[in-house]
């Protein structure tokens, strides 16, 4: 059964009210990258074929189905397998799912994270019909649910390598399992390549096991598909498609890679990653529009503070660049206005903007309105992606 079929099946039977209860659903994190739109599909199809008695599996995307069209890379790597919109299920099902299940828990697993991510998540567990049962993750460890089975958290450079790994042990005494699952090595090594750059970084154990196994696989089974043919040709399309913006508003490219999270304190903080400059941003959309997509984002998103982590290479000299901003309004100035100063250390913030120019003019038009605050700095320390923005900022409003 291909990865398609399963999921033409899946949606057969689930309106057919063929599925028993507990629903088993997994769900990557609200970002809702390739990594973990892939790591989701890959572990609700695996878990159905390789564990007895096979469950049925639905695999979440964390984001409302209206912005699944903002992530053309993975658009890209699903029409490869004739996989479309329509056979996928986002957050709108999730509630529906949780509502059609009454008072019996939803079982829930988690990959390409290991804390709850996203309002309506985390509202269904705070209200006791979700337990999470299974976690596969490569992000620091929040030490939650640690009753999980499997429980695998530890870094590598994709998750999938992980989703991988598990599921290849429970496959070791199938013989050519993967063989005979070929479409699914065309789907998971996408991410991989994704995310470690062809291969290039971040790369670890799991990933470099990961990708010889891939290969084996798609040099013996599909010599004639195109992704065996020429892994550098699939690796560039597939970054080319996720690096498209074109016809984007800039409220889009904010959601496009987005992820939420409560902390301790009781604050909700959104954080977005962009892959153009605060420069680019300002030269495209007029700083009317910018001021009024940021009041509007925090009202829609139910969040105080939103963070914003940019990340680009320059043209003129080649040098890859990362900025660090964050907007918030009026009734949160005490708590936000030191903000930046408080991670300026760690981040290695400073007031070299790139572009400073153009992006001066917008944080001063947005800024002379009292209630509204901007800031946008230069992030010296380039290494420190959102992975490791998150945890600092967690820990800097957590010991206020």
């Amino acid at each position: 059964m291909s990865i398609r079929q399963y999921l033409v099946n899946l949606k057969q039977s689930l309106a057919q009210k063929a599925v028993g209860l507990p629903l088993h659903v997994v769900t990557g994190n609200q970002s809702a990258d390739m990594d973990s739109v892939i790591s989701s599909i890959a572990y609700a199809y695996l878990t159905n074929r390789l564990t007895n008695p096979p469950n049925a599996v639905i695999p979440i995307i964390n984001i409302a189905k209206v912005d699944f069209k903002l992530r053309r890379d993975i658009v890209k790597l699903l029409s490869y397998h004739n996989i479309t919109e329509d056979l996928l299920f986002f957050i709108e099902d999730y509630d529906n799912f949780v509502a059609a299940s009454g008072t019996t828990p939803v079982k829930l697993n988690l990959v390409d994270h290991n804390g709850l991510q996203g309002f309506e998540i985390n509202k269904s567990y705070d209200e006791g019909l979700v337990d999470v049962v299974g976690i596969i993750d490569h992000h620091a460890d929040e030490g939650k649910f640690l009753g999980a089975n499997p429980r695998i958290i530890r870094s590598c450079g994709s998750n999938s390598s992980l989703v991988f790994g598990y599921f290849n042990e429970l496959a070791k005494n199938e013989a050519a399992f993967w063989d005979k699952n070929s479409d699914l090595v065309e789907l998971l090594i996408g991410p991989l390549l994704v995310d470690t750059s062809n291969m290039t970084q971040k790369v670890e154990e799991p990933d470099t096991f990961a990708y010889e196994s891939y290969k084996k696989t798609l040099q013996d089974t599909i010599k004639t598909s195109e992704v065996a043919a020429d892994l550098d040709s699939f690796y560039k399309t597939l970054k080319t498609a996720k690096k498209d913006l074109s016809g984007f508003e800039f409220g889009d490219i904010l959601r496009k890679d987005y992820k939420q999270f409560k902390f301790a304190g009781g604050d909700n903080v959104g954080f977005s990653s962009i892959g153009k400059s605060l420069a680019w941003v300002s030269s495209h959309f007029t700083k009317e529009s910018l001021k009024t997509t940021l009041s509007n984002f925090l009202k829609l998103s139910h969040i105080e503070l939103l963070v914003i982590t940019s990340s680009y290479t320059q043209k003129e000299n080649d040098k890859y660049t990362r900025e660090f901003c964050y907007y918030y309004e009026g009734s949160n100035k005490d708590r936000y206005a030191n903000l930046d100063k408080l991670v300026a250390n760690d981040l290695e913030l400073n007031d070299d903007l790139y572009g400073g120019d153009k992006i001066d003019p917008v944080v001063a038009f947005v800024n002379q309105d009292s209630s509204a605050h901007l800031k946008i700095y230069n992030q010296q320390n380039i290494k420190a992606s959102r992975k490791q923005v998150v945890p600092v900022v967690k820990d800097v409003l957590e010991s206020a």
